[in-house]
């Protein structure tokens, strides 16, 4: 008989965590209607519709990653400026200004009294969800759960796999899971999390992001994002 994973690879979030948010309100869980989780463009990578998810990561420079994707320059505005005749030295995207800086803080955040995590990176919790979770899969036309698929693009796929964990109960009919544990697809190097909301979250620190930030400033020289 072919052994199977009988629960995921649970673990839990470590004492601090990094969020990049508007200043107000602090801690604040994004959303999703479900007309938009239908849509593969919409919405983020875990949200869960019906529910909230907080999203944070292992390092400050995890998080700002993650919300400075989109001033990345983008293949398609690299070729319109080469096309248009550009040195070559301003090929660049849009600029991260004063204004996006002062609209945002840096927070250091603290999880207590949550149910573990699902780390979605093990293969034994590919395997898992394989058994478990087929209906999701097969939804998105994919026939095993693997890295690439946890990592590629489909959105549909990873909040298809975020609610089945969000609504999981046990033989009592309580919730099993605080959230998800997964890998930046910007690099892999950095270590996310998606926080479901029931989950107690506090801050217990804040900072100004500043155009000299050290952490800001790795960033913006790793993914080629102009500073002004």
């Amino acid at each position: 008989m072919t052994p199977y994973p009988e629960a995921p690879v649970l673990v839990d979030p470590p004492a601090e965590l990094f969020r990049v948010e508007r200043r107000d309100p602090p801690l604040r869980y994004s959303r999703i209607r479900a007309e938009d989780a239908a849509n593969d463009r919409g919405g983020n990578r875990f949200d869960v519709p019906g529910g909230g998810v907080l999203y944070a990561a292992t390092t400050a420079q995890g998080a700002l990653a993650e919300t400075t994707a989109s001033f990345r320059p983008s293949a398609s505005i690299l070729a319109r400026m080469a096309a248009a005749g550009a040195d070559p030295a301003e090929l660049t995207g849009p600029s991260l200004d004063a204004s996006w800086r002062a609209s945002r803080v840096i927070r250091t955040l603290h999880v207590r009294e949550s149910l573990p995590f699902v780390d979605i990176e093990a293969p034994v919790t590919h395997t898992y969800l394989t058994r478990h979770a087929s209906n999701v899969l097969l939804g998105q036309g994919v026939q095993n759960l693997d890295v690439a698929t946890v990592l590629g693009p489909s959105r549909l796929l990873t909040r298809g796999l975020a609610t089945w964990l969000y609504q999981a109960r046990d033989s009592s009919g309580y919730p099993m899971y605080g959230g998800i544990r997964y890998l930046s697809r910007l690099n892999t190097a950095f270590e996310c999390w998606a926080i479901f909301e029931g989950a107690t979250s506090e801050v217990t620190d804040e900072r100004r992001i500043t155009i000299d930030d050290p952490d800001l400033r790795a960033i913006a020289s790793e993914f080629s994002i102009s500073l002004v």
